[in-house]
This record gives structure tokens, sequence and C-alpha cells, in this order.
């Protein structure tokens, strides 16, 4: 995105007394300042997009837990119970 200046030998143009008094309100200005600074930050159960990316981090941890499991204990069969051989 390109920017446009524009350079003109008499400088920046002066404001005007109906801008200057806009701004002389510096509670309001404060106000306005840090609402568009700061963000509103919503906890991440009341965001619905981060609510299911949370979800769904969950489930897929579940899931890998829950198969490592299988893969670690080893099924026993009914022949290697310690069945005498005759």
């Amino acid at each position: 995105m390109k920017r446009r200046y524009r350079i003109t030998p008499e400088g920046p143009p002066k404001p005007t007394d109906a801008e200057i008094a806009r701004y002389r309100d510096t509670g309001r200005l404060m106000y306005h300042y840090t609402k568009a600074v700061r963000r509103p930050r919503k906890p991440l159960y009341r965001d619905p997009k981060a609510f299911v990316l949370l979800l769904f981090i969950v489930l897929i941890a579940y899931l890998i837990s829950e198969e490592r499991q299988k893969q670690a204990a080893p099924t026993v069969t009914p022949t290697q119970q310690g069945t005498p051989d005759r």
C-alpha cells in the first residue's frame, strides 16, 4: 500500500478553531485513545472461535493419549496365560 505525501512550502494545514475545540476535552480524547489502542479482551470461553479451537486441541490431545495407552498395554491372549503344555 503506497502512502501519499503532500509536501507544500507552506507546511501542513493549520487546524481550525472547531477542530481545536473538539480535542480540548482531554477526558474524551483519552477515552477514544484507549478504546482504539486496547482491543476488548474476551475470555476464551466467551469467544466462539477460540472456544472451538481450544475444544479441538483438547480432543486431539485426548485421542493421542488414548492411542498411546492402547499401544503401551499389550493385550494378553488366552494361550499366553500360562496353560500347561501336555
